[in-house]
């Protein structure tokens, strides 16, 4: 469940850093892909309370690390500061979109559980 979680994003994190980007499109897509899979995995396996808060720190995470290490030397202090605003301020949209993406999964599931205790009990 962990890798699914992580891998996605952390290649899309990478493939925007490879196109100089910052986190774009490629930590969006890979977080939703992170965030779904991990969500089914997790309710499967009744890990609900780990999986909802889980894809949005996880970006957050991967894309701190991934604009620290690639992103671009400054003199420290002030525009280090700077700059991690401006990658959470970018990432926000991948957080928001993998979030989403999990409460979707949770939905459909919660409905598909409603519709199967309606079909045993008619």
């Amino acid at each position: 469940m962990a890798l699914a979680l992580v891998v996605p994003p952390l290649a899309g994190a990478c493939v925007d850093a490879a196109l100089g980007s910052g986190s774009g499109w490629g930590l969006l897509v890979g977080g939703v892909i992170g965030a779904a899979a991990s969500a089914v995995l997790g309710a499967r396996r009744g890990a609900l309370s780990w999986v909802v808060p889980l894809p949005v720190l996880v970006i957050a995470l991967l894309a701190a690390a991934v604009h620290l290490l690639t992103g671009p030397s400054g003199s420290g202090g002030k525009s280090t500061s700077t700059d991690l605003i401006r990658w959470a301020v970018a990432a926000f949209p991948a957080m928001a979109a993998a979030e989403c993406t999990v409460l979707a999964v949770l939905a459909v599931r919660g409905l598909q559980s409603l519709r199967t205790r309606r079909h045993d009990h008619a």
